[in-house]
C-alpha cells in the first residue's frame, strides 16, 4: 500500500515527460530505456518501430521486446525462429544474439538455452553445457513440430545463461551449433506443451545521474545541481540536493530518510571495527597470496613449455619466432578497442606497431575458449610449413598468455567480403572485372600451393571471401588457417580423410558435411562459392533474399539452368562491358559451376582451376593489347 501511495505522488509535469519516453504502441517505455535522444538514458537505447519495441544487438541483428519489468530492471526479448523446414535459426547470419559487452544490457541467469544441429565440437565442452543424451533439447525436438527437422542432427545441448562466458552471447555458427531456442524460468519437469513461450530475459545496469554542462541542463531533473563528479575525472552530472538521493528506477531525485542518506555517529565504532577486521584479513592473506602467485608462475612456465613442444612437433625443423607478452601489449596499446580489426569464430585480430616500426596484425583466441587455443596452435604449425605470395605471412607467436597470440604481416585493405558486400559503407570503389579475375587467380594459386606444393598437403577447410585479405595493391592473400588440416604421410595415399565437418554455412561442401570425408575438392567447392560472389556481389547466405534463394549456390544453380547468368552478374561489371568481357564472365560462371558439382570426383583440382582462370585472364588482356 505504501509503495502504491509513493507511485501516486504528483511529480512536476515536465519531469517525467523529459526523463521517460512515453509509450511505443501500447507499451509503456520506462526509464532508463531510451527511444530517442530527448528521453531516457542514452546508454540504454531501444528502438520503437511501427508501435513495437526492439533491442538492437551487434552484427546488425534485432529482437522484439515482448515484456518489460521496470522494478526488476529486466525485459524479455523474442529469440529468432527457425527457418521453415530447416534446423537453422534465422539469425545464423549474425551468429545468434551478441550483446555489446561494453553496453548496458546483458542476459540474466533465468534463461535455459537449447542448442540444436550441433557438430561434434560441442562434445568436448564440459558443464555447465550439457550435450549428452539426457539433455532436455532432445525432448523439445521430439515434441515440437517446428523443430522436427532437427531430428536429423543427433547432437544438441542445453545450458543456462548468465555466467561470465554467456552474459552477452547466445552464439551459433558453423563450427558449433546452427540453431537455438530459449525459455525464461523453465521448469523442465513439465511436458513440453506446458513450457512458456520462447524468450530471452535481459537485464540492464542502473543508470547514473544525467550528464550536464551547465545548470540549465539539470532542469530535466528537479532538486538537482550540475556538479563535477570527483570519481570520474570531474565529468559534470546532475547530482541530487541534500536530503534527496538518486532513484535509478524512476530517474528522479527522491526524498530520503536518515538511514538512506547519512551514516549516524553511533554507527562509526562498528564501522571502525569492521575496517580493522578487514585489515587483519588482508595482512593474514598476504602469505597465502604470495604462495599462490608462486604456484601460478610455475604453472605458467609449464604451460609455455608444453605449448612450445606442441609447436615444435611435426614442424620439419621450422619453428615460429617467439614474441613476449610485454612487447605485444605495447604494440597494440594493451589490445585497445581502437586497434581491433575484427573478430572471427575463435579469435580477435588487433593492429599493432612493433618498436622497429613494423605494422603487424595480432590474433588471439577468445577468453576461456580452449578450442580457440587449439586452433591458434594449429595455425602456427600450418603456417610454419608454407611460403607463398598469396598466403598471409606468419611473423611469429606468443605462447606465454592464457590465450596464445599469432603475429602476422599486416594486410592493409581489408577483406574481399568487405569490398564485395560492404564497399558502400566503407566508401570504396567497386572492384573492376580485371581486378576480380586477378584476385580469383591469386587465391586459386595459393590454395593450389597448399594442396600440391607444400611439404605436406594442406586442406584449408574454411575458404570464404572474409578469409581472403587484400593488400595496398588489392592483391589477394589467403588467411585464417585455424581449421586447416595437414595431410599426414600415411593419409596422402587415401582419397579422403575422415574428420568432423567444419567450415562456414554457405561455403561448406555438402558431400563433406554428409559423409565427413575431407578432400582437396572440399576447398574447391568453397572456392566455387567465392567465384559466384565475385561474379554477382551477392552473399553466400542472405536472408533478405526469398526463402528458397537464401543459399547463393541453390539460387545460382537455378539461374544457370535457366541460362540467365547475365541477369544476376553485378551491374558494376556489365555496364559498359565489352563482348569479350561478357563472354569471360560467362566462362568464370561455368568454372564456378564445375567447382560446385555435387559429386566431388567431377570437380576440377585447384591447380586446374588456377590454370583456367589464368587462361580467362589472357583472353581479357589479349583484347586490351589489341585495342
Amino acid at each position: 500500500m505504501l509503495l502504491l501511495l509513493i507511485l501516486l505522488l504528483p511529480y512536476p509535469p515536465y519531469t517525467m515527460a523529459a526523463m521517460q519516453c512515453g509509450v511505443c504502441g501500447q507499451t509503456k517505455v520506462p526509464y532508463p530505456l531510451s527511444t530517442s535522444p530527448s528521453c531516457g538514458n542514452q546508454a540504454h537505447k531501444v528502438r520503437c518501430t511501427a508501435g513495437t519495441l526492439w533491442l538492437d544487438a551487434l552484427n546488425g541483428s534485432s529482437y522484439m521486446i515482448t515484456s518489460i519489468n521496470p522494478q526488476g530492471q529486466t525485459m524479455t526479448i523474442q529469440p529468432a525462429p527457425l527457418i521453415p523446414n530447416t534446423c537453422l535459426s534465422t539469425d545464423l547470419i549474425y551468429q545468434g544474439i551478441q550483446l555489446d559487452p561494453m553496453g548496458a544490457f546483458n542476459t540474466t541467469s533465468s534463461n535455459t538455452i537449447l542448442l540444436m544441429n550441433c557438430t561434434d565440437n560441442m562434445l568436448h565442452l564440459q558443464a555447465p553445457i550439457n550435450c549428452t543424451s539426457t539433455s532436455i533439447c532432445h525432448t523439445y525436438i521430439k515434441y515440437t513440430k517446428l523443430a522436427t527437422p532437427c531430428t536429423t542432427s543427433p547432437i544438441c545441448c542445453d545450458f543456462r545463461t548468465g555466467g561470465s562466458q554467456t552474459a552477452y552471447v547466445i552464439r551459433i555458427h558453423g563450427q558449433g551449433c546452427l540453431a537455438y531456442q530459449s525459455f525464461v524460468n523453465l521448469d523442465a519437469t513439465l511436458p513440453v506443451a506446458k513450457w512458456p513461450e520462447p524468450g530471452v530475459e535481459v537485464e540492464w545496469t542502473s543508470p547514473q545521474e544525467p550528464v550536464c554542462n551547465s545548470p540549465a541542463d539539470c532542469r530535466i531533473l528537479p532538486n538537482s545541481k550540475c556538479q563535477p563528479n570527483q570519481k570520474n575525472g570531474g565529468q559534470k552530472r546532475c547530482f541530487c540536493n541534500a536530503g534527496r538521493r538518486w532513484d535509478p528506477v524512476y530517474g528522479r531525485c527522491k526524498k530520503c530518510n536518515e538511514k538512506s542518506c547519512k551514516i549516524h555517529k553511533s554507527q562509526m565504532p562498528g564501522i571502525v571495527g569492521a575496517l580493522g577486521s578487514v585489515l587483519l584479513l588482508i595482512l593474514g592473506s598476504t602469505l597465502v597470496y604470495k604462495r599462490l602467485r608462486h604456484v601460478k608462475r610455475r604453472a605458467r612456465k609449464n604451460l609455455v613449455k608444453e605449448r612450445q613442444e606442441i609447436l615444435n612437433a611435426n614442424s620439419n625443423g621450422k619453428s615460429a619466432k617467439i614474441f613476449n607478452d610485454k612487447e605485444l601489449r605495447k604494440a597494440t596499446n594493451n589490445f585497445s578497442k581502437e586497434n581491433l580489426l575484427g573478430t572471427g569464430g575463435f579469435g580477435e585480430v588487433f593492429k599493432g606497431t612493433l618498436e622497429d616500426g613494423t605494422i603487424i596484425a595480432v590474433k588471439r583466441a577468445k577468453p576461456g575458449n580452449t578450442k580457440g587455443v587449439d586452433q591458434v596452435l594449429n595455425e602456427v604449425r600450418i603456417l610454419c610449413q608454407v611460403n607463398h605470395r598469396s598466403l598471409v605471412r606468419l611473423l611469429g607467436c606468443c605462447v606465454e598468455l592464457e590465450q596464445p597470440l599469432l603475429i602476422y604481416e599486416y594486410v592493409s585493405n581489408g577483406t574481399l567480403f568487405e569490398h564485395l558486400h560492404g564497399f558502400r559503407l566503407r566508401k570504396l570503389e567497386p572492384l573492376s572485372w580485371k581486378r576480380r579475375l586477378a584476385i580469383a587467380h591469386q587465391t586459386a594459386e595459393g590454395l593450389s600451393y597448399l594442396h600440391s606444393s607444400a611439404v605436406q598437403p594442406i586442406y584449408h577447410r574454411d575458404v570464404k571471401s572474409s578469409n581472403i585479405l587484400l593488400d595496398e595493391k588489392l592483391d589477394a592473400k589467403v588467411s585464417d588457417f585455424g581449421l586447416s588440416r595437414l595431410v599426414e604421410t600415411s593419409e596422402s595415399d587415401c582419397s579422403h580423410i575422415y574428420t568432423s565437418a567444419q567450415g562456414t554455412l554457405g561455403y561448406l561442401d555438402p558431400e563433406y558435411y554428409l559423409n565427413l570425408q575431407l578432400t582437396d575438392r572440399s576447398d574447391v567447392y568453397s572456392f566455387g562459392v567465392v567465384l559466384l560472389e565475385l561474379l554477382t556481389s551477392n552473399k553466400a547466405i542472405d536472408f533478405n533474399r526469398e526463402e528458397e534463394n537464401v543459399n547463393l549456390v541453390v539460387y545460382m544453380k537455378k539461374i544457370m539452368y535457366e541460362e540467365r547468368l547475365g541477369d544476376v552478374i553485378d551491374p558494376a561489371l556489365t555496364n559498359g562491358a565489352t563482348k569479350v568481357e561478357l563472354e569471360t564472365m560467362k566462362a568464370l560462371g561455368d568454372l564456378a559451376a564445375a567447382c560446385l558439382d555435387e559429386r566431388r570426383q567431377n570437380r576440377p583440382s585447384m591447380k586446374e582451376v588456377a590454370e583456367e582462370i589464368e587462361y580467362i585472364i589472357s583472353i581479357v588482356l589479349g583484347e586490351t593489347s589489341k585495342a
